[in-house]
């Protein structure tokens, strides 16, 4: 313990006390990932992120400091705050539906750490099998404390599943390239690496000058027709911080997928979607007819997954997601599940098919809504005020 709060003090330049209460308290979480021990912020703390890592390396107490993803803040009128917010002009990425990971190289190791500061096995397994070489030269490259953040999609992961045409299964896109410190690179600059070492970028749909709103407005409206999730806008060299803007489409279909669970995701992602929905329709100027069509569809996506839920606990079934995972070997699984305990989550392997080279893991993640749907059955009682 002495080591780690010596370390930790010297990561977050504070106290050996101050580290050591640190410690003790829910603040931090000590985990293990193959020979590394490492510690995750769970919230933020004297600047750093919530989500910000040490790594420790057991045999030499050499560590490595992985700071947390910056949150974005989120527009929700885009023509009030894309000229007051932007200098000039407007980078226009496509935001991605997956999840957060930033990759390190640490002791000549590739590790992947996801938003919550977790060192996760099978998205280090599978970045290093798909990129591993190049993106560890372009770390080499860039020095020692820099850092490739993307967005993780695809059918096949633990997190968040979407199904995008160019990566049915698992791929990760680059959205930005840390260098040193906490400033990325310019898209110009990130761009170019990204080509250079073979590697894949989120999508970038235009750099367009700050008045001219409505375009990005289209760039949205195009994405929605699609299915897509929103944009992420920049400015090309970083003086003003980004922002980001989600088509209607993945409002509804977010609270759609969160109801199936209301007592888990349901209730936190309900208003702050409704609230996206409000503005858009004020700034679009939506008709009573386009209103009608809205009222049906944000009504259905509330309430009809969660019934059908509670008929399922109401005949006896359970609830729980499902979901699929590709591992080279059962060690990999293994490995999986160990890491799935650790955090307290209970996911279960239902099936597993071997075609020679991959293991397919149909695999079962037990949700909260279970019992306490199954609890109102039985007691007739709201556990909300």
């Amino acid at each position: 313990m002495q080591r780690l709060e010596r370390i930790l003090s010297d990561a977050l330049g504070v106290s050996k006390e101050r580290a050591e209460s640190l410690l003790k308290s829910r603040t931090t979480r000590v985990l293990r990932f193959k020979n590394f021990i490492y510690i995750a912020l769970r919230r933020d703390i004297l600047g750093h992120y919530e989500g910000t890592t040490v790594i420790i390396h057991e045999p030499s107490g050499k560590f490595r400091l992985v700071e947390g993803y910056p949150h974005i803040q989120r527009v929700l009128l885009l023509s009030v705050a894309i000229p007051k917010h932007f200098i000039d002009k407007v980078v226009v990425e496509e935001k991605m539906d997956g999840y957060n990971v930033r990759v390190v190289l640490f002791m000549g190791e590739l590790l992947t750490v996801t938003r919550g500061g977790f060192i996760c096995p099978y998205t280090t397994a599978k970045m290093r099998r798909l990129y591993g070489n190049s993106a560890a030269k372009l770390l080499e490259y860039l020095g020692e404390n820099s850092m490739l953040v993307g967005e993780a999609v695809g059918l096949e992961n633990p997190y968040t599943r979407f199904y995008y045409p160019e990566a049915p299964t698992w791929d990760f896109f680059i959205f930005d390239i840390f260098k040193e410190g906490l400033e990325p690179l310019p898209v110009y600059d990130r761009s170019k690496l990204i080509a250079e070492y073979s590697l894949r970028s989120v999508p970038i749909h235009g750099i367009v000058p700050k008045e001219d709103w409505e375009m990005i407005s289209q760039i949205v409206k195009s994405l929605e027709e699609v299915g897509r999730e929103g944009v992420v806008l920049k400015d090309p060299f970083n003086r003003v911080s980004p922002l980001k803007y989600t088509t209607s489409f993945i409002n509804v279909r977010d609270i759609e997928e969160g109801m199936k669970f209301p007592f888990d995701e349901g209730h936190t992602f309900i208003f702050p979607r409704v609230l996206r929905q409000l503005f858009k329709a004020f700034e679009e100027g939506w008709s009573e007819d386009k209103l009608r069509e809205e009222y049906e569809r944000l009504g259905r996506a509330l309430l009809r997954p969660a019934l059908e839920s509670i008929r399922k606990v109401a005949e006896g079934e359970r609830v729980y997601e499902e979901f699929t995972l590709s591992f080279d070997s059962l060690s990999e699984l293994e490995e999986y599940l160990a890491y799935a305990a650790s955090l307290g989550i209970q996911a279960a392997v239902t099936q597993l098919d071997y075609d020679g080279k991959i293991y397919k893991a149909r695999l079962v993640k037990v949700k909260r809504s279970d019992q306490a749907i199954r609890k109102i059955l039985r007691t007739g009682l709201s556990p909300l005020d």
